[in-house]
């Protein structure tokens, strides 16, 4: 005898009720279990009378339309969860029961997703692909809820973290990807959002919300890989799946709804802008890999001495941000596919020999106000548990990141000797007391400087466009091609009057800060520069150093102070307001979004600009 059908919805309230529409091969009273996946067990016996159900004659994979075979009260006692409807120990489908207060038991939130089970489920015929659906040209472009098979299985990676979170002893919550999409206000009380399994499909609603979230400050810990790949709508009150592939295919001629890969035209929105890879450069189906550790010193690394996973353990789907092996040896992102410059790429994998699909692996993070890991592989939650580094770094990165991170200073690296900093085109360049230029890249991990040309004295630095400028001890001012290795600095005349103590450039103008404090500008040329002095900013003779990001000017101080003009740009500031403590500055630069400082006690710090809410 077997059991199959649907439910309602995807999730339910406690107190609430759902209904089943269920069909057998056996008809007569059937015993049903409702139970809770996982470590905490509740469970319900539900008994009811099953009848063969039929398919609708056209198009079944649109929805079945079978009567309702049972409604299941849910007690207003029962804890959020996974949970299955079995028969005979066997799943017939599972669902999700929602907090009845968000953030009640945990500021965690686990998302289960519904929409990729639903897009691969041939029941009534057809999927969202060739391949079950009769062969090529045959997918269907919408398929249903309405439909038996189609949820996540009680055993799958999903369960598995479930499992493994509760042993650790780590409380979460609950939602599925409708809620997601439906529930507006979803995220507004927690501080981590977990995607696990395959949730390859997505909503424009579940992106936007999940992108604001990460920009209000949320993490983001992504335990899969080809996340968010393709973009889908929603239709007949949220219980359709829309999904046309092609463009020119779809009916529906507004660009930012269309139903294609989120990297493609018409959206031309590459996941990697939010999850810091994608599948673009990622890979499909081959020989079982182990992923390269490539930064062993990096926190998500505490207590693993291995340099490879345990296991080779990718074979299926993985995403991954373009990236170059520098000289130094170290991987750096290349920014393609809007890949932030500011992610790091902690493991890597070459899986240009895999014949599904060939591409590469990376697991990486970074931050745009909230943080994002990204495993960058379907197969992480296959090993964990299994794998001792896969459940020492996921340990470590649920350990950091399933609270808000306090907005402050991380170390990433060494400067040694720093007289003046800046940045331009992703690259962070430091001159020395040793009189050198030096170059690094904004990666959020201790990487080599690479030595590229002179720099005489220099005290403070700037950029803009192609060009370095620099002054030097005696206030002379000098620019640099930032393209070039091994040329010699070429001098445009002086600083202001007075002497120079720190240096910016933004909206092609160069801004100095003279030994007492004054706020001057020039244009930012390479001809002799003509200051002028602003003299309505009031002065502030412990500025050392200067950077720009978009219209703001940030400065480090003699003090410790970090600081900001006042105004949303810079001709209507009128004085500098603090925002945090900066100690030991001896340069400032700002790539993206991050600010860096690299002190006189030989480090380099970051701190992420992206929420900044001061003044």
């Amino acid at each position: 005898m077997a059991v199959s059908g649907y439910s309602s919805a995807t999730s339910a309230l406690p107190g609430s009720s759902i209904s089943f529409y269920l069909s057998t091969d056996s008809p007569g009273i059937t015993s049903l279990t409702v139970e809770r996946i996982g470590t905490t067990t509740v469970s319900s016996t539900l008994s009811t009378t099953l009848f063969t159900r039929s398919l609708p004659a056209t198009n079944p994979w649109e929805g079945f339309g079978w009567p309702v075979s049972v409604t299941f009260n849910i007690p207003s006692n029962w804890p959020p969860g996974l949970y299955r409807l079995a028969y005979s120990g066997q799943d017939v489908l599972t669902f999700v029961i929602r907090p009845a207060t968000q953030a009640a038991v945990s500021k965690v939130l686990l998302q289960i997703s519904f929409l990729t089970p639903t897009a691969y489920n041939a029941a009534g015929g057809k999927s969202l692909y060739d391949y079950n659906s009769g062969g090529a040209g045959t997918r269907a472009s919408k398929v249903s809820f309405n439909r038996s098979g189609g949820t996540p299985a009680s055993n799958g990676p999903e369960s598995i973290l479930i499992r493994w979170l509760e042993t650790e002893g780590i409380p979460i919550e609950y939602c599925s990807s409708v809620d997601l999409h439906s529930i507006s206000t979803l995220l507004t009380n927690y501080d981590c959002l977990i995607i696990a399994g395959h949730d390859e499909y997505w909503t424009r609603a579940m992106r936007d919300q999940t992108e604001q979230f990460i920009a209000n400050g949320g993490n983001v810990i992504v335990l899969s890989g080809n996340t968010c790949y393709r973009a889908v709508r929603l239709e007949q009150g949220n219980r359709m799946v829309v999904f046309y592939k092609y463009a020119g295919n779809d009916p529906n001629l507004n660009a930012y709804d269309t139903t294609v890969a989120w990297a493609e035209p018409p959206l031309n929105r590459p996941q990697n802008s939010f999850l810091g890879s994608g599948f673009a450069d990622g890979a499909y189906g081959g020989t079982a890999t182990a992923y390269t550790l490539r930064f062993p010193g990096h926190w998500v690394f505490n207590g693993v001495s291995s340099a490879t996973t345990t296991t080779a353990f990718m074979t299926y789907e993985v995403d991954a941000a373009a990236y170059v092996e520098e000289v130094e040896g170290y991987p750096r992102v290349t920014g393609d596919q809007n890949t932030p410059l500011t992610t790091t790429v902690l493991a890597s994998a070459d899986l240009r020999s895999w014949t599904g699909k060939p591409g590469r692996a990376t697991m990486s993070i970074f931050s745009h106000n909230g943080t994002v890991f990204n495993a960058g592989t379907t197969d992480w939650l296959s090993v964990l548990g299994s794998d001792s580094v896969v459940t020492t770094i996921t340990r470590n990165v649920f350990s950091r990141l399933k609270q808000r991170i306090t907005w402050d200073w991380e170390n990433i690296g060494s400067a040694n000797g720093c007289t003046a900093l800046t940045a331009l085109n992703g690259k962070i360049f430091m001159a020395t007391t040793l009189n050198r230029l030096l170059q690094r890249y904004p990666i959020g991990a201790d990487v080599a400087w690479r030595d590229i040309a002179q720099a005489n004295n220099v005290i403070a630095m700037a950029a803009l466009g192609d060009t370095l400028y620099c002054v030097t001890t005696d206030n002379q001012l000098w620019w640099y091609p930032a393209s070039a290795v091994g040329q010699y600095w070429t001098s445009i005349g002086t600083g202001p009057t007075g002497g120079t103590k720190a240096l910016a450039a933004t909206g092609g103008m160069l801004y100095a800060v003279d030994s007492v404090g004054a706020l001057w500008r020039t244009p930012a040329t390479r001809t002799t520069a003509s200051w002028t002095a602003m003299t309505a900013f009031v002065q502030d003779a412990t500025v050392n150093a200067m950077s720009a990001y978009g219209d703001i000017l940030f400065a480090s101080t003699t003090d410790n102070r970090l600081l900001r003009t006042n105004s949303d740009y810079i001709s209507e500031s009128t004085a500098w307001v603090y925002i945090h403590h900066c100690d030991y500055s001896a340069g400032l630069a700002v790539v993206e979004s991050v600010l860096f400082v690299a002190t006189t006690l030989n480090v380099l710090w970051k701190i992420d600009l992206y929420g900044l809410r001061q003044p």
